[in-house]
């Protein structure tokens, strides 16, 4: 991939990627931009529709089109960071923790199948049925944070779960949080106006071009549990 492609890959940034070249479907989907390894670009995801699933039939050396960078990604603040992640909620985090002062990830999901690796990183996991970690959620593994020790705080993952950590956090630590937003889009950057998300004080944002990366104190959270 060109040079400028990839110094623009930047943790929380994504791409619209044409899985099929056919009829079906028609839109491009966003996946998460996970890392960047040399001149390549690499995305984890899941096969959880007709979408996906071509994606996962696709076989290597095929080409396919795309866009982006596109979004707003992560606002790398100094200090110590901290990653907390649900399912494939986590999907951006192994590049993100390999730019900044990671000091601890916390994964969440439903079975051992569901968590992901973050290389180099001290990651705590937990998991609804118990076949990895402690069997809970993830807001169980949130009681004995540091939350003063953190200059930056990444949360990603289903909406209802994300709503709850964000109530755990301490009113003076939440300035700190940085959530990834995930919604279906259509165009990618700002047209369409199909991947809104409600806005704390009234109104949208675009997931697309605003974020996805807000700041958790943006988002109107009874609002998009509610959409949820």
């Amino acid at each position: 991939m060109p040079l400028s492609f990839i110094s623009e890959a930047e943790p929380g940034r994504f791409l619209q990627l044409e899985v099929s070249q056919g009829s079906f479907p028609v839109t491009r989907r966003p996946f998460t931009i996970s890392s960047v390894a040399g001149n390549s670009v690499d995305i984890i995801f899941e096969a959880v529709g007709r979408g996906t699933e071509i994606l996962a039939e696709t076989k290597e050396g095929r080409s396919l089109r795309l866009l982006g960078p596109l979004g707003c990604g992560y606002r790398l603040n100094s200090g110590k960071w901290l990653l907390i992640g649900g399912g494939l909620g986590a999907a951006g985090f192994p590049g993100l923790a390999a730019g900044i002062d990671c000091d601890q990830v916390l994964l969440g999901a439903s079975s051992r199948g569901k968590l992901l690796t973050i290389p180099g990183a001290r990651t705590v996991a937990i998991t609804e049925d118990g076949s990895s970690g402690t069997k809970g959620l993830v807001t169980d593994l949130l009681g004995s944070i540091l939350w003063d020790s953190y200059g930056g705080i990444a949360l990603c993952g289903p909406v209802p779960m994300m709503k709850a950590v964000i109530e755990a956090i301490p009113v003076k630590a939440r300035a700190n949080v940085q959530i990834s937003a995930e919604a279906m889009m259509g165009c990618g950057w700002g047209a369409c106006e199909g991947c809104s998300v409600p806005k704390a004080g009234g109104g949208f944002l675009k997931c697309c071009s605003d974020g996805p990366v807000f700041p958790a104190d943006s988002i109107d959270w009874e609002r998009w549990e509610g959409i949820h």
